[in-house]
């Protein structure tokens, strides 16, 4: 029969040959920088998957309309705003303050920079409808059913 106390040594006996290698092992790779890319990219994925996660609760618990919604508000905006020059001036007018409103809704959504709010009429109003737009394409919102390039 076995002595506890003799089991109890050769557990420590055999803990002690083979885990203080690993141990003194593994302290120097630590030290010597070799797993430090190991290491930034488990903590870079590691803050990827709690970005993931906290965009992942704002979707589920988002207040107000969707930005596709209002993707699709600006779609059939300029859609009438192309083909309203048979109409009057005021219904004109009132499409394209009605684009302007919806263009700033998306900008505020996103937090982009806008000067919409500024009271500016004529070319310069047209230039920045124009800057907003291509802002607003470059970060994923679909204003426009052509793509660049494509013919009108």
């Amino acid at each position: 029969m076995v002595d506890a106390a003799q089991l109890a040594m050769g557990i420590a006996a055999l803990s002690l040959v083979v885990l203080s290698p690993l141990a003194i092992l593994t302290t120097f790779d630590l030290i010597s920088g070799r797993w430090d890319e190991s290491i930034h990219s488990w903590r870079a994925n590691r803050a990827l998957a709690a970005e993931h996660r906290r965009n992942l609760r704002a979707l589920r618990n988002q207040h107000g309309m969707p930005i596709e919604q209002v993707a699709a508000d600006l779609r059939r905006l300029r859609a009438a705003i192309a083909g309203d020059e048979h109409r009057s001036a005021a219904h004109q007018m009132g499409n394209r303050l009605a684009y302007d409103r919806v263009l700033i809704q998306a900008c505020d959504m996103l937090g982009m920079e806008h000067e919409l709010n500024q009271e500016t009429s004529g070319i310069e109003r047209d230039i920045e409808r124009l800057r907003v737009e291509a802002d607003l394409e470059r970060v994923g919102v679909v204003i426009s059913t052509r793509r660049f390039g494509q013919a009108a």
